[in-house]
C-alpha cells in the first residue's frame, strides 16, 4: 500500500473511531486496515492512535498528523477535479445589469433551467 492510501486509511479509522466501521467503510477487510495503519506507524516512527479493546482514539501526534493528512487528501483531490475539468463549471455570484424588460423575456427563463 503506497503512502497516499495509508493516509486515507488513517483519515477514515481517525473519523470512524475504529478499524472496523472504517473497514467497512473504505470496503476493506479490518486487518488489511490494520495493517496500514501498523505500517504509516512503523515508517512515521510514533504512533498515531491510542488503541484499547472497546476504543480507538488519536494521540497527540495523530491529531497534527490528520490535520496534515485531510489537508493533502482534500489538496489532491482538487488537482484531480481540475484536471479533470470540474472546475471549468460556472460557480459563485453573478450580477447581472439589464433593463427590467431585457431580464423578464430573456434572463429568468435562462436562471430558471440554471
Amino acid at each position: 500500500m503506497d503512502r497516499f492510501q495509508e493516509m486515507q486509511v488513517f483519515a477514515a479509522v481517525a473519523q470512524d473511531q475504529g478499524f472496523s466501521a472504517a473497514a467497512r467503510r473504505l470496503g476493506m477487510s479490518a486487518a488489511s486496515v490494520t495493517r496500514a495503519v501498523a505500517a504509516l506507524e512503523k515508517r512515521i516512527g510514533t504512533q498515531l492512535l491510542t488503541r484499547t479493546t472497546r476504543s480507538v482514539h488519536l494521540s497527540e501526534a495523530g491529531q497534527r498528523f490528520l490535520e496534515d493528512c485531510r489537508r493533502i487528501l482534500s489538496e489532491v483531490q482538487e488537482a484531480e477535479d481540475s484536471a479533470a475539468g470540474s472546475h471549468a463549471q460556472p460557480r459563485g455570484q453573478l450580477t447581472i445589469t439589464a433593463p427590467v424588460l431585457f431580464g423578464e423575456l430573456f434572463v429568468t427563463p435562462l436562471m430558471v433551467n440554471f
